[in-house]
């Protein structure tokens, strides 16, 4: 059938052809804003995540609450950040990779804090809890202990063709000793944070096993011209069952003030490359 100019279709044409397209194209953009962050594209570009979890607790296994946990870049600027509950307990969503050092602290409670405010008494100032190089390649629980003493610049390494064992750098930072030294005006050269080697308790695990210190030295570390401070290398022992599951060793270096009772902990990951012994 020829359609002619009298015919309805004919007459209409132009006027339902752009209904009708501006209905599909209509359509095609309500589409677009509900499932376009959805598109395959948009999710290669985001970095794949894992969840770390774990409880914050003092040494009575007190739970910490509205605790603050860090992941940290080079630069110390945080990546992530999350709060405990009031169980202590914490849950991150952290892009895979390797980050610089975990920390942990409550806030208020820390000593630089503290002090200015002056809400608290002395005795319930605290420092943080650090990890270093912290490899977040899978799921993990991370579970937290903090008091007065700080392992700050843990790090682990072997001595090639020396005795098969691990050599551990640490500065031990007890608050109360720092607090003394800075109300003598910290004018001594001696920065002596950390306390002589017999009144420093030390424990070390790798991989979760319990080794044996075998040597404590204590040397001083440059702060600025004509002032240092004391830190340690410590020499342990390699565990008897190292775990083989993982790509890295994970040091935990417990630290103990035998005079005032200052504590603290922290955490290594060393890659599984610079510490085959075996």
């Amino acid at each position: 059938m020829i359609l002619g100019e009298d015919c309805y279709f004919c007459s209409h044409r132009t006027f339902d052809f752009d209904l009708f397209m501006k209905t599909i194209l209509f359509g095609l953009f309500c589409l677009f804003i509900a499932f376009g962050c959805n598109s395959p594209k948009a999710e290669m570009n985001e970095p794949e995540k894992v969840t770390i979890t774990g409880q914050v607790t003092d040494y009575n296994g007190i739970p910490i609450d509205s605790c603050s946990v860090f992941w940290k870049s080079p630069s110390f600027e945080n990546i992530v950040e999350v709060l405990t509950d009031k169980e202590g307990r914490y849950t991150a969503q952290v892009p895979k990779g390797k980050y610089q050092s975990v920390a942990a602290i409550y806030m208020p409670s820390y000593a630089s804090i503290a002090m200015q405010e002056g809400k608290l008494k002395e005795e319930d100032y605290r420092l943080e809890f650090w990890a270093w190089d912290f490899v977040a390649d899978r799921d993990t629980i991370l579970d937290i202990r903090y008091h007065r003493m700080e392992a700050y610049g843990l790090r682990a390494f072997r001595i090639p063709g020396a005795a098969p064992c691990y050599q551990i750098y640490v500065r031990p930072m007890s608050l109360s000793r720092t607090l003394e030294w800075m109300k003598q005006g910290a004018q001594s050269e001696e920065c002596l944070m950390a306390p002589s080697s017999e009144f420093l308790g030390v424990k070390v695990w790798i991989d979760g096993e319990e080794v044996s210190v075998l040597m404590k030295q204590e040397i001083k570390e440059h702060l600025s011209e004509g002032v240092y401070a004391n830190d340690y290398l410590l020499t342990v022992d390699i565990p008897e069952h190292p775990r083989e599951d993982l790509p890295y060793r994970t040091f935990k270096v417990e630290l103990t003030d035998l005079e005032n009772g200052d504590k603290g902990e922290g955490y290594y990951y060393m890659d599984k490359e610079d510490c085959l012994l075996r």
